[in-house]
């Protein structure tokens, strides 16, 4: 992770060892102080606007780790994702009911596992950010061109539109914010007196996003997810390839770069060849790089005959 430059990499999904022995791999001596070390630098190569997904599956951990983000990072906590695999129209339901009906159980049996969601900014990716006067500098110069285009001053634009007009003309403020669809269409019925060049909203709309962590309303989003557990690929654990890319669709856009610093088998590089993102993967575990190669160049000659398919 040394090599790669700060700020590079839009998003990174983290699936590191659990500590939970499942492997010799599994088992790490001062696991909180080793999950700092790596975390560090997840912070230093990942965007002002990018995100940070890490999945673990013991709460006491969980709890130590998320401490120790809290005391030492800038990362802002998101939200906590339970991956249910125990769900009605799961193929493995059944299976899973055999453990739930143990007869000499003592505790609820855990059917889950948890992926933490963070990012640097607040709950909507704004607060801070419209603070700043030097963000948004050339969107407060349109409004500010706009209304000297429009020939009238605030208050006589109010007047006809209403309040909701209000703040896209506080272009020297730090109250200035962008005007609904609606409210930007109502204010084009006005006639314009010089030559200023109206742009259309959605290019307005693309700008002031820019500045905000990435999440694509994907119309599912909410944090309980049903997925089944990925069949085993020469790895023990991995994850379902249906479930990174819903990640990948809500927190990154195509032609963006996701780091996976324990690539294990690979499934991350798989979801971002199937959803055109950049790809960095990082695994130590030569056999484990073997597969994940294969599987990766595998999904990317499916993509190009996809391709010349269509």
């Amino acid at each position: 992770m040394k090599h790669i430059p700060d700020g590079s990499v839009d998003m990174v999904m983290a699936d590191p060892p659990y500590n939970i022995g499942k492997a010799k791999w599994d088992k790490i001596s001062n696991y909180i102080e080793w999950c700092g070390s790596w975390l560090m630098d997840c912070q230093r190569v990942l965007s002002d606007t990018g995100s940070f997904y890490l999945f673990h599956n013991d709460m006491e951990q969980i709890a130590d780790v998320m401490l120790w983000i809290r005391n030492n990072t800038k990362f802002i906590f998101k939200q906590f994702i339970v991956w249910n695999k125990r769900f009605d129209g799961s193929k493995r339901k059944g299976y899973f009911d055999g453990y739930v009906c143990v007869e000499n159980l003592r505790n609820y049996k855990k059917m889950a596992e948890y992926c933490l969601f963070y990012t640097f900014q607040d709950e909507t990716g704004l607060t801070t950010v419209k603070l700043d006067m030097n963000n948004f500098t050339t969107l407060r110069q349109y409004f500010k061109d706009y209304q000297e285009a429009l020939g009238l001053n605030k208050k006589q634009i109010l007047d006809v539109i209403g309040q909701q007009a209000d703040h896209c003309f506080r272009w020297g403020s730090s109250q200035w914010d962008m005007p609904t669809p609606e409210t930007y269409a109502e204010i084009a019925k006005f006639p314009i007196h010089n030559e200023f060049v109206r742009r259309e909203y959605e290019d307005l709309r693309r700008e002031y996003e820019d500045l905000r962590y990435t999440f694509n309303n994907q119309k599912t989003h909410h944090s309980v997810w049903n997925y089944e557990i990925a069949k085993r690929n020469g790895h023990i654990t991995p994850k379902p390839v249906d479930l990174i890319e819903n990640i990948l669709l809500h927190s990154s856009n195509e032609g963006d770069t996701v780091l996976d610093p324990f690539m294990g088998s690979g499934t991350t590089g798989v979801a971002c060849m199937n959803l055109g993102r950049n790809f960095i993967g990082i695994e130590k575990d030569d056999k484990y790089f073997e597969i994940a190669k294969a599987r990766i160049e595998d999904s990317t000659k499916q993509l190009k005959l996809d391709i010349l398919n269509k």
